[in-house]
Parts: C-alpha cells; structure tokens; sequence
C-alpha cells in the first residue's frame, strides 16, 4: 500500500494535475463546481468543465438562520453541507465523463456561517460549514478546506483570499505591458483584487455588500418568490433615496477602515435590510434602487482606495452573480466611469465560475507546498499554505 505522503508527493510533482474547486458563497444560491487541468508550475489554468448545483430548500433556510442554531445545529450543517458538497462533485464529475479517480485533489471553501468583518469587539474568528473528512471519504480523493481559518492564524483577516487566484486566472489572458487590471467579483460581499506583472504588487480587499442585501430585499419584496432581483426589474422600478443613501454613507464603520479588510452578511445581511428599511420607512422598490446605488458607489469608494497606485487601474474586469443584474452593472458602470468594465467571461474566465476556480487554484498550490496568503491582502505576518488535508 502506497503511503498518502508518497502519494500526495507524487501528484504534486505531476506536469499537468486535475483539480476540482468546490464552492458556495454567502448568498447560498448553489453549489459551484469547477473541474479544472493545472498545467506546469505557474499554472496554466483550463477549464474542464463547470456546473451549479441548488442546495436543499431546508439546507438553505438553516443557512440564511445561522445565527439562531444551537451547537447541534450548526453540528449537523456541517455534516449536511459536507455530504452536499460531496455529491454535488460526483455529479459533476459524471457530468464531465472524468472518473473521481482522476482527480488529484479537491479545493473546498466551504459555507460561511460566520466571519468577523472586523466588527469592534470581536476576535478574528471564521467559520466555514462543510466537513472536508466527508467530502473526502465520500468521493475518494484528497480534500483541503478549512482556507481562511489558516489566514487568520497567522494574523490575517482570513478573506479575501482570492487576489493569488486572480493573479494566476489572470496572468496570460491579454496581458498589458504596465495596465493595471482590477478585477471585481459580486458575489454576496463586493471584492476587489488589482492585478500587476510583479506579484509583490497584487492586492485586494473587501469594498463592501454585493448581492446579499439585494438579493435578502428581493425575497421580501417577492414574497419568497424570487431568490434575488432577476434582471433588475425592483431596482429599475424604484428611485434612490438619497437622503437614505447619505445616512448609509454616514453611519458605516466598515467603509471606513482601510484596508486589509472584509466583511460578511453579519454587517450586510438582515440586519442592514431591516435597519435601512427602518430609516426608508418600509420595503419597496425604492429601498432596493437605493441598496444597488449603495453597492455601486462603496465599489467606486474601494477604487478609491487604490487612486496612489502607479500604474492607475485602468481596466475593471467584472465577475460573479452580480452580473446577471443589469440595474447593478449600469450603476456600477457610472460609479466607476471613465474607467471601463468588462465581464471576466472575456477573458477566458466564466464570470459564474470564477471563485470555484479560484479554490482549485488554491488547492493545487497547497498540493505543491506554495504558500497562497498575500500578506498585504489580508494582513498576515507571512505567506502560510493555506487549509487543511482531509485523506479519502
């Protein structure tokens, strides 16, 4: 019997490796499965193929009630998402017509339950649902999960963690001599990586709320019907309320910070739906115009952050389900303008797929011992290899 070390040894050594990224984000739409071929040492990502997987209707309100769960219950979401994570990837394998066996390893991220957001008062503490061991076990592969948890000890935020990714996603597709590239993803939390030829110079941060309180507004305004503002038609349908927009603005420590920074649904999730809507005097169509302006314009603020860098960003490459929203492209558009965006698919990176991608990157590089924490991102003391190893 060939010893796991050897083994794991062996696949890291592989010119070419297949690596399954597996994840849900804090919106909680799906399961995200990318099959991808790492080609060489930089690597050369392609993608093998790509699917979403819908969480159990149950699964899902247990997630959006996180907070409420006693320890039995955040117990057995653990074990659930586990299993979940685990067939989503079966099923995508099948889909692909490539045999578990082939896999070298498996990158999950995992379902955020909670994060810190740096909020006053709270240690740095994450937590990610979704048992690696079962993944493990239930596939048959090698597992590493558990990514932020290993940032955080080494004195960083534990997010983002996908600038490194972005920088290898992004390395080859149209590179430009001395452009700087920005890339966006709108997934519940809005995060900003920028891009540069010499790595020492790739950062990013979390510039604040994407889809989660939109997507939160949409289900109350459709009375459960809708899971998000499909094609921006409350946006569209509703006027910002500036005086509203203002008070947001005003009263948010996170904004504020510089970073590294992150945050989660703790600080844009239901509590800031519910303290906006309190302030706007109820739910309607012009409470979610104002919430889109006010993820267009903390987007544009994030950029800002950026204004000393040189190069200047000169191109934003837009990815995530935010992009499906056409009201919260057009805003973003004129928060940012006259810098141009594009969406990822573009270059070669499907914009669904984009943070799947992301961990199997992150996997491959933990396979092959490179360290994927950049401290200036999320301010570790050093660069550290990222998650932990579950055997199958």
């Amino acid at each position: 019997m060939t010893h796991p070390f050897s083994d794991l040894l062996e696949r890291s050594a592989k010119p070419s490796r297949t690596v399954v990224g597996l994840m849900s984000g804090t919106s909680a739409d799906s399961i995200d499965v990318a099959v991808c071929r790492m080609k060489g040492n930089l690597p050369e990502v392609e993608l093998l193929h790509y699917s979403e997987h819908a969480h159990d209707p149950d699964v899902k309100r247990r997630v959006y009630a996180a907070a409420d769960l006693d320890v039995r219950g955040i117990a057995e979401l653990n074990v659930r998402i586990g299993e979940a994570f685990a067939t989503a990837c079966l099923a995508a394998l099948e889909e692909a017509s490539i045999a578990p066996a082939e896999v070298d390893v498996i990158g999950s991220h995992g379902q955020t339950v909670y994060h810190h957001s740096g909020v006053a008062g709270a240690i740095r503490a994450t937590l990610q649902v979704g048992d690696g061991d079962i993944i493990a076990v239930r596939t048959g592969r090698y597992v590493i999960s558990d990514f932020r948890a290993r940032d955080i000890a080494a004195g960083g935020e534990g997010a983002p963690l996908s600038p490194m990714a972005d920088a290898i996603l992004f390395a080859s597709r149209e590179p430009g001599k001395g452009r700087r590239r920005a890339v966006l993803n709108l997934g519940g939390i809005a995060n900003l990586t920028v891009l540069d030829q010499n790595s020492a110079r790739v950062f990013g941060f979390d510039t604040g709320p994407a889809n989660a309180p939109l997507d939160r507004l949409a289900r109350i305004l459709s009375g459960g019907e809708f899971a998000c503002d499909q094609d921006g038609r409350y946006a569209r349908a509703g006027r910002v309320n500036e005086a509203l927009l203002a008070d947001l603005f005003k009263n948010d420590a996170f904004l504020a910070r510089r970073p590294p920074k992150s945050t989660g649904f703790e600080v844009y999730g239901d509590a800031f739906v519910a303290h906006a809507a309190a302030l706007h005097g109820g739910h309607d169509a012009d409470l979610l115009a104002t919430l889109t302006e006010f993820v267009a314009r903390t987007i544009a603020l994030g950029l800002l952050h950026c204004a000393g860098i040189d190069p200047p960003v000169q191109e934003v490459v837009v990815a995530g389900g935010g992009v499906k929203n056409p009201a919260l492209m057009q805003r973003i558009a004129a928060a940012l303008a006259p810098i141009p965006i594009r969406r990822s698919d573009e270059l070669g990176v499907p914009s669904d797929a984009r943070e799947a991608m992301a961990f199997a990157v992150l996997a491959d590089m933990t396979l092959r011992g490179i360290a994927a924490c950049l401290p200036p991102v999320t301010g570790a003391t050093a660069p550290k290899l990222l998650g932990k190893l579950s055997f199958p």
